[in-house]
């Protein structure tokens, strides 16, 4: 049956993905850790296989050789990490309207009634455990009034357009590795970017530095388990490690930082795209035994809103 992605008001054009995917019933062997890939190996067959295998099993890779200049992901770094030293009155200034847009930052106790003295936290729901971070959301047409400067605003864009590039190369190589005809069906589905259809964009995450026990270890989740909503993202960190990754067979995975490697994963509607051959795998952020500052920059992909049916005739 149809999948329905995007409101009813969107383009009435429709576009199908018409899924065969090859050795559907085969399953790669499972892994206990998360695979590295080099994406300049010459053959890109042999890239989109190690994908989809990585993908499958873990729902999670590191990427090498992805082209993502890092003096383009250093910049952006810089830029957040400027625009999070401020003080909160100047980052209410750029405060998301959620009426209007998904883009701006979301500050600490944004929808909390918890004590003043609490460390500074986000909540997505009031009865959940909260997240220890700040929030700034930005894309391509965000109001002028969510950029703090016109170097972040280019930081951002020089980075959101490399991941865009990156992220098109990733869904061929999976539309390949499944084995679809033509293999760019996965890619044309974000035809629309950067336009208000397409709603992808950069999250810039700043988890605050944490307070310590008597031992001097830090205490509390910096983010709570969950998946990605979308199809997939690519996240840039900093040297703090922290996010871990629930394995098929229960065992909580590192994803500590890697120089120059970009973090991989798959999100809900690519899972159901696929019918579930690839995994959105839950994952969350703990909080380290040093409680400095961490930091990270992830770029979620979505669909565009002309994409209003997704129909899979064959499921794996």
């Amino acid at each position: 049956s149809p999948v329905q992605s995007g409101p009813a008001q969107a383009d009435t054009r429709n576009t199908r993905l018409t899924h065969r995917l090859a050795n559907r019933n085969e399953m790669p062997a499972e892994t206990e850790e998360i695979p590295e890939i080099d994406m300049s190996q010459q053959s890109e067959a042999v890239v989109a296989e190690q994908l989809v295998s990585a993908l499958t099993t873990v729902g999670f890779c590191y990427a090498v050789g992805h082209g993502v200049p890092q003096e383009t992901v250093a910049s952006a770094f810089t830029e957040s990490a400027g625009f999070f030293e401020r003080p909160l009155s100047e980052k209410l200034r750029h405060r998301r309207d959620w009426r209007k847009s998904t883009c701006g930052y979301i500050p600490p106790h944004w929808a909390s009634t918890s004590d003043p003295d609490e460390p500074p936290v986000e909540r997505f729901s009031l009865d959940a455990p909260p997240d220890e971070k700040e929030v700034l959301d930005v894309c391509h047409t965000c109001d002028d009034t969510v950029w703090p400067s016109e170097s972040f605003r280019k930081a951002s864009l020089d980075l959101i357009s490399a991941a865009q590039d990156l992220t098109l190369r990733l869904m061929r190589l999976i539309g390949g590795g499944l084995g679809l005809s033509p293999p760019d069906q996965l890619a044309d589905a974000f035809v629309g970017f950067p336009t208000p259809a397409n709603t992808s964009q950069l999250r810039m995450l700043h988890y605050p530095p944490l307070s310590t026990d008597t031992n001097g270890s830090a205490s509390g989740d910096r983010c709570g388990e969950h998946t990605d909503y979308g199809c997939i993202t690519l996240v840039f960190c900093d040297s703090q490690p922290g996010l871990q990754v629930l394995s098929r067979t229960g065992r909580y995975l590192d994803a500590n930082p890697r120089p120059g490697r970009v973090l991989v994963n798959i999100g809900d509607l690519m899972q159901r795209w696929t019918g579930g051959r690839l995994h959105s795998a839950r994952h969350r952020v703990l909080a380290p035994t040093d409680p400095k500052l961490r930091s990270s920059l992830a770029t979620a992909w979505c669909t565009s809103r002309t994409v209003t049916t997704i129909s899979l005739s064959d499921r794996c």
